[in-house]
């Protein structure tokens, strides 16, 4: 399964995430700044990456965000950093623009990041350390859990053992798994 990683990052963090869910989830690694939204449709499975900014995404994923085309039958996952609050909005926006865009949303994930009072006013004092390697191995297992969590959905709807040249109807019954529920 073919995936992406893109992220936005000012300060390094929200990169140190992105390269470990990367690695989790054997994905392509870009800054938003290197991608074209109309190139994404070789990808099965998208991350999108950003700090929080003002409880929300950062300007440059918002603007990727609103220039990807339909992307039916495509997964997408959103993850980001923060100082201290705005992860479950973050997470909230990007999953409502991904399935805007007819993307089936995994999930998402959210750590703290070393951060100074208020954008970059100030010295960055606060979540020293942040993220640390216990928060980048969660995110490398975040990635590699929504990989493993998309493979096998492809591999129910793709069963030979079934009539109907082996698609299979959605499993309405099936319960839905994520590290953040939205």
């Amino acid at each position: 399964m073919k995936s992406l990683v893109v992220y936005y990052s000012k300060s390094g963090n929200t990169e140190k995430a992105a390269k470990a869910i990367a690695r989790g989830s054997e994905a392509e690694l870009k800054r938003v700044e290197e991608v074209n939204p109309e190139n994404v449709s070789d990808y099965s499975l998208i991350y999108i990456g950003t700090p929080v900014h003002a409880l929300a995404p950062a300007k440059p994923i918002k603007e990727f965000l609103k220039k990807l085309p339909d992307l039916s039958g495509k997964k997408g996952a959103g993850f980001c950093t923060m100082h201290m609050i705005g992860d479950r909005r973050t997470l909230r926006i990007i999953k409502e623009r991904l399935e805007a865009k007819n993307i089936e949303f995994l999930g998402g994930f959210s750590c703290r990041g070393l951060s100074s009072i208020f954008g970059d006013i100030g010295p960055k004092i606060f979540n020293r350390r942040k993220p640390n390697e216990e928060d980048l191995k969660k995110a490398e297992n975040f990635g590699r859990k929504l990989l493993n969590q998309a493979k096998q959905k492809v591999e129910k709807l793709i069963d030979p053992s079934l009539p109907n040249f082996g698609v299979r109807q959605g499993d309405p019954g099936s319960p839905r798994q994520s590290f953040f529920e939205i």
